[in-house]
């Protein structure tokens, strides 16, 4: 048997698979060859009977174990912060400005969340508005609040929220966070006025059985009486078009008189990857102010149809392009205004507003410093 023959015999040899006289053949030729043996070394299995015996030290054993599973948990920790470094760079410079706000949808959504709740919520200010920024989401949350005195109650959150695969409402939001019935002082407003008492203040819906032009409204919010503030206008749509009509949310809309036109907060834009808005502060009621954020809110949710459908629900679109196109070509008239102020002073301005139909929203005992407005 040559070398060739002999070493491709090897693995078989050290397996037993051999046939006893090929196996006697190799035996026989490894005991003169030198060199088939080397190799014969190096295949050769482990004897596993000669490791039980092998004298081993348990302490060094568990330390080697020990730092092999450190490295391995060292090594995870840090794949696991390189992937969230990546993540949130990815996020910030790709999937925000250039997938998620394809179209202005951000800086959209941002808008209509503000605007909803001026719209919608008779009587209701934006108290703060919050965004947060997930990896491939952005949730922007309106809190919404009824203006008593120097104070104001609660109403809850308008919430609305943008994702790289689509738009939708966050979880938990409302878009229409309207008082419930339970919560507002039942009565003709004059009586429970005088059964309040001059010691308390009072947000109250004033409601004109004829509705008023807004030159007559602006006439009495410029003079309502000592202390008393005009902090949201409703405007009469109805008239735009049968399907306007029809839809209820856009039958009356509002917006408050404390904002100048088109004071959207800087913020609202802040976390919408859009360029930053005008000034947000406190100016004159005005009517007229709250009827240019009416037709401003009315043509930006025609523009964003994808963002009105969401946040109106059942309007449909062409209803909301129709009140728009209504709003912009008309004065249209005034059906509420949303005041408040001492007790007695609403009083004086139901006189004023010639009016005798009313709903007290909220009542504050203890809050009184001045009316709230563009808070």
């Amino acid at each position: 048997m040559n070398h060739e023959e002999a070493q491709e015999l090897l693995e078989d040899y050290v397996d037993e698979r051999l046939d006893p006289p090929v196996r006697h053949q190799l035996e026989k030729h490894l005991s003169g060859c030198s060199e088939c043996r080397s190799i014969l070394d190096g295949v050769a299995p482990v004897n596993l009977a000669a490791l039980g015996t092998a004298d081993v030290n348990e302490r060094t054993l568990r330390r080697s174990v020990r730092r092999a599973l450190w490295r391995t948990v060292i090594d995870a920790a840090g794949m696991l912060i390189l992937l969230a470094v990546a993540l949130a760079v990815i996020s910030t410079l790709v999937v925000h400005p250039l997938l998620m706000n394809r179209g202005g949808r951000a800086e959209a959504a941002a808008r209509a969340t503000y605007d909803v709740v001026g719209l919608f919520n008779e009587g209701a200010i934006v108290t703060d508005f919050s965004i947060n920024s997930g990896a491939f989401d952005r949730t922007f949350t309106a809190t919404a609040q009824m203006p008593v005195g120097a104070g104001g109650a609660d109403l809850g959150t308008v919430s609305s929220r943008i994702g790289l695969f689509g738009f939708g409402g966050a979880d938990g939001g409302t878009f229409w966070p309207f008082v419930d019935s339970d919560s507002r002082i039942q009565g003709v407003a004059q009586d429970v006025l005088g059964r309040l008492g001059d010691g308390a203040v009072a947000t109250v819906s004033v409601r004109f059985y004829e509705s008023i032009s807004v030159d007559h409204a602006q006439l009495l919010a410029d003079s309502p009486g000592s202390d008393v503030s005009v902090v949201w206008a409703g405007f009469l749509l109805s008239e735009a078009d049968p399907a306007v009509a029809a839809s209820d949310p856009l039958r009356m809309l509002g917006y408050s008189t404390c904002t100048g036109t088109d004071q959207i907060p800087p913020k609202v834009f802040a976390g919408s990857s859009a360029s930053a808005g005008g000034s947000f502060g406190a100016s004159p009621s005005s009517v007229r102010n709250a009827l240019q954020e009416v037709r401003r809110s009315l043509n930006h949710l025609a523009e964003n149809p994808d963002v009105a459908a969401e946040l109106l629900g059942g309007v449909v679109e062409d209803a909301v392009q129709r009140a728009a196109t209504y709003v912009a070509g008309t004065d249209p008239q005034v059906e509420t205004l949303v005041v408040t102020g001492p007790t007695d002073e609403i009083l004086r301005f139901f006189e004023q507003a010639d009016t005798r139909d009313g709903l007290v929203l909220a009542v504050d005992f203890y809050n009184w410093a001045g009316p709230v407005c563009g808070r």
